[in-house]
Parts: structure tokens; C-alpha cells; sequence
């Protein structure tokens, strides 16, 4: 192994190949280390040094950037064979042998020395890098440290000051004042900041902020005395131009400490209050904003004379150095109340003027698509009757098979666009819980990253904070999607879509900041012009075409928003894409835990036995429907058409009621009343909804009871065994 020197005993020499492994090790790994040379070749370098640090450079960590002919030093850790790791200084350095070029490793511990060195080279690295100018001087006051700092600061460089008097840049008639404080300092006192002129090497005078200490040895005696000074009078000019911004503002500002007591006003708010500046200072806040007995009252401001009036204020933090004060703006809303007020009430004449109009476009929109369905299924219903009249073939059956399917698959578009209608009229049952919308958008990027083309890149940002919101977590990802596939048939030649989530204060005039969750979905296609974004909310408007796309998604995405006390808002230009905000309101009552241990009220199901199921419906054939799958499927039922019936046909039944399946809206009785008398005399019977749409009182709020299982219309057999299966499992009493 080549090298420059025998290593002693507290060093360690290592050959190493250009793929970081031990070629040849010197004895003083022995007692350096505790290994034996032979015990180290062929291993990697990283047994040695676990973090070789800058030791590996270069592609595939090639040892050959490492060094060069001049050795180089690094502070790393190493390891001995028994564990144990020690601070080490590697020196390294390459040569070239007969068999290629080697790299040599000299390992020996980091010393006191070493360590000190290392400290005074930073102690220096620091004075050098200091945005302070830093000054130290002798016990005579002669300069012995003066940094390029001072150097900017004071216009004269270090070999121009050191070892002359650092009364050079004080004035004549700061001499004295600065005398008293520099013997002070020797003294063993710490003169803390204070404000002093100096003179620079152009005669300029500056102000600066100034702090100085003594420097001891290290037997503790006071060998001369270190100043750091910064020029404040560019501070003192901002602080002026601040004052004068301040004052200049035509709203009112005032300043409070942490203490709740005013430190500032501007004029606007002498005017706006009435007091004189010196009036209020020193005054708590309460003074002319008192804190309201009702959290949900609006803030008002009282006037020196007594008077109220509506305030908007807005709060903000301003660190001043020794506390932070709070910086409150104050606006007279009392002009604007009443213009929102006027603006309202227009609004609601124009959204009555609307309205009226929407019902006729939805009318027609909604016997056209309809019409289109049912001459769909009627026609495949007669081409089935056709079929099954004539000679029953295999060929016969399989039309009439496909027809049949034709049939449900255009059922399947007629529910999905009765759901869209319901959700447009807010009357659809919605399903609201407590939710996080994090959740929801990872499930659309999921579901949509690889289905909306290669051409299209998909992103998604949620805040890590999120708070939650109340919301159908279904019907929002649904609304999510369609807005993702709208931006999809903006894009026809590719581009960008990013649906992003975070938390965000939305205030109203003359109401409290609230929290809410502002959902954005953004796009880079074509946009929309002003005339086309005016119709954007329109059912049945839109520019793609009519046969293929119903023009329902904006009217239902904004249906289940307002639905969920959110707001919706779309801007767009045309060329530059589109963007639509979700803003969902944030709900900040904690969620109510539930005992682990606690189990739901009459858990449990029978194993043996056929189950009865009551069913109740006002339709009669749907309710045939339902007793032939239900019979099918091994179960006994009794059928009723309305509540009143139904509770004939259970007193006179002797045997148990294991489930009621009932529509929410009949006659006479609800679905609801109706299970609320049959639990008084069959306690714990369980209960399976299902509706088409929802009662009056449940339309008009858009909600179930959060434990309230339903079955929503059309579904098919598969659909009601799997929801009968599942509350029989969960629900029925034991």
C-alpha cells in the first residue's frame, strides 16, 4: 500500500478502490480501530465511516472526485469493530500505482486541539459574516478587530484601523459620554443597546444603535472591550415615512398592545369616534368597541357622544420589537348595511323574475328527455312481446334478451337523471355527516387519474388542516367528477386540471368571520365567453350537444352546494380556461364520542327460521315487485298499501315482524309515523325506507335522520336482498 508516511498508533491508513472498498489497511487500524488489517479487505468503506459524507461524490458515488493530488481533509464520524463511533479527521488523497490510480484514507481522532481550531475558525467565519458591524479594541482603546461590516458601514477598511484609536470615528463632542461608557465596560459592565452618532471616513455623520461588552481571557481578565453597532437612521426616516402613510389613510386604524390598551390612532379615527388622540390613548379597547354579551351580535362602535354604528373591523399583528401590538382597521358600515340591504331585496325580485322562467324551461327539458326515455322502453317492450308471441327459438330468446337489457339500461339513465333533477331542486335525500374533504378528493384523483386521457394531467392540494365540513360525501364527489369530466370536454387537444382544498375566513358586512373549506377546480381549456358564463347555471343550457349532454351538471353541482349552506362561483375567459369555487362552510363543533364498548340497541339476528317482512306501499304494482323478489328469495311477506293497513294486518298477525320495508311519503301516514307506532307495540322492529323522492318536511330541509337506512327508487333485486340483508345483520334485535 502506498503511502507518504508510516502511520503511529493513533492513526489509520486505508487504499481504497474507486468503488469506495478497502484494497489495503495499515496496522494502525489495530489499535486505531480494533481490526486487523487482513480483516478489512474487500469491505466497503461505509464499515469504517457510516457516513462518508463528502468522501463519496461524483456518479454512482465514485471515490475518484474525492480528492485530488493535494490531500483534502474532512470532519467525519468513524467505527471501531466492537460498535462504538468516535469523532475522527479523515485526510485523503490519490496517487497512481502500477495496478491504476489509488485512493488513500488517513484516519486519526479529532483532537483538542483540532477542536479548537475548528471553534476559532468559526468564532472568525462569524465576525466575518455579521450584518453588525463588529469593533473590539484594547484595554488602551487601540482597535484590534474590525470587520467588513464596519468596513460598509464606517467607510474605512481594517488595515486603515486596526491598532488605531477607536475614537477616530466618534465626534469631538461624543468623546467624553463615550469615554465614561468605555471604562465602564472594562470595569466588567454591559452597556445594552443605546442610540450614537458616528462619523464615517467621508465626514457624514450616522446614528446608530449600539451595544458593547468586555472581552476576558480565559483566567477571566478584562483584556478590551467588543461594540456591535447598526445605522438606524434609515429606520428612524421609515419609521416617519410610516407615520405619515398612517396618518394618511382614509380608513381608521388603531393600535393595541397586549395588554388591551390603545398605544395609537390615526385622524380617521378622531373623526370617525369623535376623541382627540390624547383622549383615548392608554384607554382599553372596550372603551369605543365593547365586547358584545352575544357572540353573534354585530360589532358596533360608540362615538363619544353615545352613538352607535355598525363597525367592520379587521385584525392584524404588528411585531414592534419589545411586544406585539395589534393593528385593528375600523370601517362605518352603516351606508353599506343599507345598500345590501336595497341590494337584496332586487335580488330576490330578479331571482322570483327567474324562477318563473326556470319552471317553464324545466318543464319542457323535462317532458323532452323523458318522452325520449319512455319511447326507448317502449319500444324494446314490444319488440319483447313481439319475440315471445311467435315460435320460441334460441335466436327469439336472445333478442329477447337484449332487448330486455336495453330496456334497464335506459332505466338506469332515467334514474340517474331523476336524481339529477332532485338534486337541482334540493329535494333529493341527501345523507349529510360530518366529513373531511380530503378524503373525497383523494377518492376523485383515484378514480379519475387514469381515465381522463394521457393528454390531460390531473392534480390535486389539500391542505394538511382541513377543517370539517357537513356535507353527502357522495353527492360531493359526484359533483366533483362532473366538473373534472366538464373540464375534460374543455380540453379536447390536452392540458391541466387541479382540484385543490384549504381552509380559508369568509366575512360578510355586518356578520362574524366564519371558517369554511374553499374547494377550487382549475382548468386550461378553452373558457367561456361572458354570454355563456351569464347561462353557465341553467338547467338544460348548454354548448355541447343536446343529444349527448343534458346540460345539468353546473345546475346540480350548485343545487347540492347551496344545499349544503355552501356557495358556488365560476370565472372564466375565453382561451384561459375555467375555474370553478366551492366555498362549504366548516364545522366546528366537536363530534361526539362513542363508547367503544357501547353495542347499537337490540343487536343481533335470528339464525334459524324464515324471516317476515312487512311491506307497504301506496304503488300497487312496485309493492307486487317487491313481494315477488323478496318471496324469491326465501322470505314470507305481508303487504299493505298505506300505514292505516298496514297496522290492521300486524294486530292480526300472532307471529313476529323481523323487518318493515315502507316508502317515506304515502297518504295519510307517512313512512316514518307508520314505523314510529308499529315500534310501540313490536319493540326494536327494524326499519329499510325507500323513495323515489323525499316527504315534504324531509324535501324541504334535503335530510334523513343520520341513522335512517334507505333504499333510494329505481332498484333492482340484487339492490333490496343486499339493503334487507344488511339491516337484518346490523339492526335486528337479538
Amino acid at each position: 500500500m502506498s503511502r507518504t508516511t508510516e502511520p503511529n498508533s493513533d492513526e489509520a491508513v486505508l487504499s481504497l478502490s474507486l468503488d469506495g472498498r478497502i484494497t489495503d489497511a495499515g496496522d494502525g487500524t489495530r489499535t486505531l480501530l480494533g481490526y486487523r488489517p487482513e480483516e478489512l479487505f474487500g469491505r466497503r468503506v461505509e464499515e469504517v465511516i457510516p457516513e462518508p459524507g463528502g468522501l463519496l461524490a461524483g456518479p454512482g458515488k465514485d471515490l475518484g472526485a474525492a480528492a485530488d493530488s493535494v490531500s483534502s481533509l474532512f470532519e467525519l464520524s468513524c467505527r471501531c469493530a466492537d460498535g462504538t463511533v468516535f469523532p475522527a479527521v479523515v485526510t485523503v488523497w490519490r496517487s497512481m500505482e502500477e495496478h491504476g490510480l489509488t485512493i488513500t484514507a488517513a484516519i486519526r481522532r479529532l483532537s483538542t486541539e483540532d477542536k479548537l481550531a475548528g471553534a476559532i475558525n468559526l468564532v472568525g467565519a462569524l465576525v466575518r459574516s455579521s450584518h453588525d458591524a463588529i469593533i473590539a479594541a484594547d484595554r488602551d482603546g487601540m482597535i484590534t478587530i474590525w470587520n467588513p461590516a464596519a468596513e460598509r458601514l464606517y467607510g474605512y477598511s481594517a488595515a486603515e484601523m486596526l491598532g488605531r484609536p477607536r475614537s477616530t470615528i466618534i465626534p469631538p463632542d461624543g468623546q467624553t459620554m463615550e469615554e465614561e461608557r468605555f471604562r465602564r465596560t472594562l470595569s466588567g459592565s454591559h452597556v445594552e443597546m443605546f442610540s450614537a452618532v458616528r462619523r464615517r471616513k467621508d465626514g457624514r455623520l450616522i446614528t446608530v444603535a449600539a451595544t458593547i461588552s468586555p472581552i476576558a481571557d480565559t483566567q477571566g481578565h478584562i483584556i478590551g472591550v467588543a461594540g456591535f453597532s447598526r445605522d438606524i437612521g434609515e429606520t428612524n426616516r421609515a419609521q416617519n415615512m410610516f407615520r405619515g402613510l398612517l396618518n394618511a389613510l382614509p380608513i381608521g386604524i388603531i393600535g393595541i398592545g397586549e395588554d388591551g390598551l390603545i398605544r395609537f390612532v390615526n385622524p380617521q379615527i378622531e373623526q370617525l369616534f369623535g376623541y382627540g388622540a390624547e383622549e383615548v390613548l392608554g384607554l382599553p379597547i372596550e372603551r369605543l368597541m365593547p365586547r358584545s354579551a352575544a357572540p353573534d351580535l354585530h360589532l358596533e362602535g360608540v362615538r363619544k357622544d353615545g352613538s352607535r354604528f355598525p363597525a367592520e373591523v379587521s385584525l392584524s399583528p404588528i411585531d414592534v420589537g419589545s411586544e406585539t401590538l395589534i393593528s385593528a382597521t375600523v370601517v362605518d358600515t352603516t351606508e353599506r348595511i343599507g345598500a345590501e340591504a336595497e341590494r337584496v331585496r332586487l335580488q330576490q325580485e330578479l331571482t322570483a323574475a327567474q324562477r318563473l322562467e326556470s319552471v317553464g324551461q324545466l318543464a319542457g327539458g323535462v317532458a323532452h328527455h323523458f318522452n325520449n326515455l319512455l319511447a326507448i322502453i317502449d319500444s324494446h317492450a314490444g319488440f319483447v312481446a313481439e319475440e315471445l308471441n311467435g315460435p320460441i327459438t334460441g335466436a327469439s330468446v336472445r333478442e329477447a334478451l337484449t332487448d330486455i337489457a336495453q330496456i334497464r339500461k335506459t332505466v338506469d339513465r332515467a334514474s340517474e337523471y331523476a336524481r339529477q333533477l332532485l338534486a337541482f331542486g334540493q329535494r333529493e335525500v341527501a345523507r349529510p355527516v360530518r366529513h373531511d374533504i380530503s378524503r373525497t378528493v383523494a377518492d376523485v384523483y383515484a378514480l379519475l387519474s387514469h381515465s381522463l386521457g394521457d393528454d390531460i394531467t390531473l392534480s390535486t392540494n389539500t391542505h394538511k388542516d382541513l377543517p370539517p365540513v357537513v356535507v353527502d360525501p357522495g353527492q360531493l364527489e359526484q359533483t366533483l367528477v362532473n366538473l373534472a369530466l366538464n373540464a375534460r370536454d374543455a380540453m379536447p387537444h390536452g392540458g391541466k386540471l387541479s382540484i385543490t382544498a384549504e381552509p380559508c375566513t369568509k366575512s360578510a358586512p355586518g356578520a362574524r368571520p366564519s371558517r369554511h373549506v374553499k374547494i377550487r377546480v382549475t382548468d386550461t381549456g378553452a373558457g367561456m365567453s361572458a354570454e355563456v358564463l351569464e347561462r353557465a347555471f341553467e338547467p338544460f343550457f348548454t354548448t355541447k350537444d343536446p343529444v349527448a349532454f343534458a346540460g345539468m351538471g353546473l345546475a346540480v353541482a350548485h343545487g347540492m352546494v347551496t344545499a349544503a349552506g355552501g356557495e358556488l362561483s365560476i370565472s372564466s375567459d375565453p382561451g384561459r380556461g375555467t375555474t370553478v369555487v366551492i366555498m362549504l362552510p366548516a364545522d366546528d363543533v366537536l363530534e361526539p364520542r362513542r363508547d367503544p364498548d357501547e353495542t347499537v340497541p337490540g343487536g343481533g339476528a335470528e339464525t334459524d327460521g324464515r324471516r317476515t317482512i312487512l311491506v307497504v306501499d301506496d304503488e300497487p304494482d312496485l309493492r307486487e315487485v317487491v313481494r315477488r323478489m323478496l318471496g324469491k328469495s326465501g322470505y314470507d311477506v305481508i303487504t299493505a298499501a298505506d300505514g292505516t293497513e298496514a297496522m290492521e294486518r300486524v294486530h292480526a298477525h300472532p307471529g313476529r315482524i323481523d323487518l318493515l320495508i315502507t316508502d317515506i311519503m304515502m297518504p295519510e301516514m307517512s313512512g316514518t309515523e307508520l314505523a314510529e307506532q308499529l315500534r310501540e307495540i313490536r319493540d326494536g322492529v327494524p326499519v329499510l325506507f325507500m323513495s323515489g323522492y323525499a316527504a315534504p318536511l324531509l324535501a324541504e330541509k334535503g335530510t334523513l335522520d343520520p341513522g335512517t337506512v334507505l333504499l333510494q327508487k329505481p332498484f333492482r333485486k340484487q339492490e333490496l336482498i343486499s339493503a334487507v340483508e344488511n339491516v337484518l345483520t346490523v339492526l335486528t334485535p337479538s
